[in-house]
């Protein structure tokens, strides 16, 4: 994966203005912590037309990968299968993270109906809902099982930004 830009480091903007937020950037340390405590993402695709269109899913991060499931019968099922240029918008809101940081990438999706997959995203993406409820875990994840279920790795090629807004207002106020 690579980024987009390389931005000035943290110690050396002098900031007048937020019109360049280019040095408010998310470590690498930051974008992991992010990964590992969000479980929301936002998830865009093209549709036949060639329009934007985006939806909040959840999601598991492992393996170099954003996993996200659907229904096959889906829209952006058959448009990631046509076009798999896609992309992620990943928010800290409602993480220890705090508020006004996010992270996207750019990558490629790949629809994948392995039934051993899918059965790890499901249990996985029930302890992440009810992380100490077992019960809970294994309701969600049979109610989740059905035929027609696929999960969607999405491989991320280019890191597009990741911003820190709580930097941009502490250098501001300065």
């Amino acid at each position: 994966m690579t980024r987009s830009s390389s931005p000035p480091s943290r110690g050396d903007v002098q900031v007048d203005s937020l019109a360049d937020v280019r040095a408010f950037t998310l470590s690498d340390e930051e974008v992991a912590q992010l990964l590992a405590e969000q479980f929301e993402c936002t998830f865009c695709w093209t549709n036949r037309a060639g329009d934007p269109v985006a939806l909040t899913e959840a999601f598991i991060h492992a393996e170099g990968a954003i996993w996200l499931c659907a229904e096959e019968s889906r829209v952006r099922v058959k448009a990631i299968m046509r076009d798999p240029r896609s992309c992620v918008v990943i928010s800290s809101m409602g993480t220890s993270m705090g508020h006004s940081k996010s992270v996207s990438f750019k990558g490629i999706s790949e629809v994948v109906r392995d039934r051993e997959r899918i059965l790890w995203f499901l249990a996985e993406i029930a302890r992440r809902y009810d992380p100490h409820d077992e019960q809970a875990q294994q309701a969600h994840a049979r109610a989740a099982d059905h035929p027609g279920r696929v999960v969607i790795k999405f491989v991320p090629t280019v890191r597009t930004n990741a911003f820190d807004g709580h930097q941009a207002r502490r250098r501001r106020a300065d």
